[in-house]
């Protein structure tokens, strides 16, 4: 399965659906305030690569409320630096569960970079992580064909 169903995020199964899905059609690059390879913060490391910001999450793999804490500054610091139309790629390769203030910490990263125009999208997110992601009623509900 390519692309996981959500109403906020779009989520996909590997980081090469996620990549090809972001990845800039046309020649309109995303405009960095600034652009190094990578970007180091407490709980993320951040790389870019054909016009994509890649996110990876360093050090604990459970979050619990203190890391949280941390990936919130993380992730607002990450999206001051990042300019318009940018194209980011949340890799959740190695995270076992997070709680639902961590999708809180996700949802203000991702609110703030449409404001700017900028795409989000997750990937790898291991089963039981994912179904953090959905409500019950959506569990219930079909997969749309």
């Amino acid at each position: 399965m390519a692309k996981i169903p959500h109403r906020t995020f779009e989520i996909y199964e590997s980081r090469e659906e996620a990549t090809r899905a972001l990845t800039p059609k046309s020649e309109k690059v995303a405009t960095e305030s600034s652009t190094p390879e990578s970007w180091t913060f407490e709980h993320l490391a951040v790389s870019r690569s054909a016009g994509v910001t890649h996110v990876q999450f360093t050090g604990a793999k459970d979050f619990g409320q203190e890391t949280v804490a941390g990936l919130r500054e993380d992730f607002a610091q990450l999206a001051d630096k990042l300019g318009m139309d940018s194209k980011v790629l949340v890799d959740f390769t190695g995270v076992v569960l997070f709680s639902a203030g961590f999708i809180d910490a996700l949802a203000a990263f991702s609110k703030k970079l449409r404001t700017k125009g900028s795409r989000i999208a997750l990937c790898c997110l291991a089963h039981a992580a994912r179904e953090s992601f959905f409500s019950p009623e959506d569990r219930d509900r079909p997969a749309p064909l």
